[in-house]
């Protein structure tokens, strides 16, 4: 639940397609007023037609797109796996070798007894 202020609440909603295709609304019994004219939706712009943030933001969600039907990382965890890699450089890092005491400590047992 996201407060902006103390008199105020809104609920935040990540909704994931399961289609590529237009909505015409957000919720299924949505009232008239509340439907996507999706004659009204411009999908025909050429990529240069908009400025340089919004060719990033659709490039990024294209090439998601294909790793995803690849089964491959997404850019943000491709992301996350390069901070990773460059996190064992680091001088006294735990990641830096796999002789590490943080890799080979035991594993505790599961019901509390001896391992």
């Amino acid at each position: 639940l996201d407060r902006p202020s103390a008199d105020r609440a809104c609920v935040v909603l990540t909704l994931e397609k399961t289609q590529e295709t237009w909505w015409r609304s957000v919720f299924r019994d949505a009232p008239p007023r509340d439907l996507i004219d999706c004659q009204q939706v411009d999908s025909t712009k050429k990529m240069d037609e908009y400025d340089d943030e919004t060719q990033g933001a659709i490039r990024k969600i294209m090439f998601d797109q294909r790793q995803k039907q690849k089964g491959l990382p997404s850019s943000d965890e491709l992301k996350m796996n390069k901070l990773l890699d460059e996190a064992k450089d680091l001088p006294n890092s735990p990641f830096r070798d796999q002789d590490s005491s943080f890799f080979n400590a035991p594993t505790p047992p599961l019901n509390g007894g001896p391992p």
